[in-house]
């Protein structure tokens, strides 16, 4: 039984790990970083982390994946930078969806329609994509509520950037969801 959750606890804890790294790129990037450079950063980073394994495991490493890499990273951050982090989270979430999408049309996936799997397979990936679409472009009261957490720079952050530089509900999430596209793009 414990074997059996260890991948749900996994998925948990890579997901909270996307929310605040989402989180902290946003507060960044509202602070004055420029998107750009955030990418720059974590390039660095991750190739200070990564080389050593790189290195030692892969004899083969191909040029093509770090232009895609940096590609996904910029279209991603500067999509972040023009929307809220709860909508990147959301559109993240289209993954499964755009693969999916992409998969079909080059046969690398079938969808038999007449049987059940292909009929989940299409209503899974429509309510991906529509509530991922609904939580981007609705901008009404809150359904909800408030979350009790509360973070006073983030608060004093939000307020200084909503009136210099006002969020853009349109690219933001259009850039997110070329990020997805540009990551499963091969």
């Amino acid at each position: 039984m414990e074997g059996d959750l260890l991948p749900l606890l996994a998925m948990v804890i890579v997901q909270v790990g996307y929310a605040g790294m989402n989180i902290l790129s946003k507060l960044a990037m509202d602070s004055g970083m420029n998107p750009f450079i955030h990418v720059a950063y974590r390039q660095v980073f991750a190739t200070i982390v990564i080389a050593p394994f790189a290195y030692f495991l892969e004899s083969n490493l191909y040029g093509d994946e770090m232009h895609r890499i940096t590609m996904n990273q910029v279209l991603y951050l500067v999509g972040l930078h023009n929307s809220t982090p709860t909508i990147a989270c959301a559109l993240t979430n289209l993954l499964p969806a755009v693969t999916f999408i992409l998969a079909v049309p080059f046969g690398l996936e079938s969808v038999g329609i007449k049987k059940k799997a292909g009929q989940a397979k299409i209503l899974g990936t429509v309510v991906c994509v529509g509530g991922a679409m609904l939580l981007s472009l609705y901008h009404g009261r809150t359904v909800i509520g408030r979350s009790s957490i509360h973070w006073k720079y983030a608060e004093i952050i939000g307020k200084e950037t909503s009136t210099n530089h006002p969020n853009n509900f349109i690219l933001g999430p259009f850039l997110i969801i070329a990020s997805t596209v540009s990551c499963r793009a091969e």
